[in-house]
Parts: structure tokens; sequence; C-alpha cells
């Protein structure tokens, strides 16, 4: 059934709300993850990406700002800094503790990338086991998700099971340490022999 506006005001004003209301074409996925293996007394990188992220958006768009509250398992890891990717100005000092996000101005532009490295959190692996990570967006914090310069802020949510694996067992180090005794004293007898 279609209704039909004769005002040229209500016509508008429908339009407009119908803007408003209307669902956002886009959604950028936000990947979170390892560049390496975790390990106990160890240090991790973690990356931050956007995978397609001006899919379904106009040609003419920026993405200017992005921003988010971490979240992890203190009992596993210890945060050691985050740094923000080529491009992006750091903004984390200025926008409270354990938020971090970045800016750029003028901002990226669309160019059809598939993907977009945002940054790096690195961590210290304190113990073995499965560790949370999360990137939250805390709704009405003006200073998170994905800001784009004519799209409405995206939210930037992300989350990782990270698998920490622990120090190597006792009899693991009893094994090699028996094996390296081995080859020393068959090297130590040749050397006698001859």
């Amino acid at each position: 059934m279609t209704l039909m506006l004769r005002n040229p005001l209500l016509a508008a004003a429908a339009l407009a709300i119908a803007s408003l209301t209307a669902p956002d074409a886009h959604a950028a996925t936000v990947s979170l993850t390892a560049a390496g293996p975790a390990k106990v007394g160890e240090g991790v990188d973690l990356l931050i990406s956007l995978v397609d992220p001006f899919g379904g958006l106009p040609s003419d768009e920026e993405l200017l700002s992005f921003g988010f509250r971490l979240s992890y398992d203190t009992t596993k890891l210890s945060f050691g800094s985050f740094t923000a990717a080529a491009g992006w100005d750091d903004d984390s000092p200025w926008l409270g503790a354990g938020t971090f996000g970045g800016s750029s101005f003028p901002g990226v532009a669309n160019g059809g990338q598939t993907s977009l490295l945002l940054g790096t959190l690195h961590f210290d692996a304190l113990q073995g086991g499965l560790a949370q990570i999360g990137l939250i967006t805390d709704a009405g914090n003006l200073n998170h998700g994905l800001s784009y310069l004519w799209s409405d802020v995206q939210p930037l949510n992300a989350s990782l099971n990270l698998a920490v694996s622990a120090v190597p067992e006792p009899t693991s180090v009893l094994l090699a340490a028996l094996g390296l005794g081995a080859l020393g004293f068959t090297t130590r007898r040749r050397k006698t022999s001859h």
C-alpha cells in the first residue's frame, strides 16, 4: 500500500524520519589476531584490523577515528602498550584509562581496501591457559566506535580467546639436559680415544 503525501512539508518530514530509522547497510568487521604464539614469560602482539572497512559506503567516504575500551584476563596477561598503525595519530592519552583509539585528519579515504590496520596491542604472558581479550564500544561514549565522515558511527567490538602455552614441563627440561650430557660425554670419549 503506497501512501501519497500531497503536502511537500509532510513529504520532506517523512523522508527525513525514514532516513533516520533506516538500518545502516554497512558494518565493518573488526579482527583481533595474534602476530605470533603466546608463551608464558614472553610478549605477544595482537593486531587490530578492519575487514572491508568501506564495504557498502559511498566512494567519497573517509574513516576519521576509532576508539574502544580494552578488557582482558589480568591473571594470564599483563598489558604493555597500544601502538597506532602508520597513518593514525594515537589519541589514547586523552581518552582515559583503559580506553584506546586513533584519528586521522584528513581521514583515511575509501580506496576499496579489503582490510585496514588500526593498531597493535602488546601483552606479556603471565600464566598458561586461555586468556579472553575484548575490544568494547560503550554506547553513548563519543570516543568509541568507528567514526566516518558521512556515515553513522559503527561499533568497534571484537574478542579473542588467546591460547597461552605454559613453560616446558620439568620432565622435558630433564630429558633435554640428559641428551646434551650424553652428547658431551660421547664427544669427550671420542677425543680421549684418538
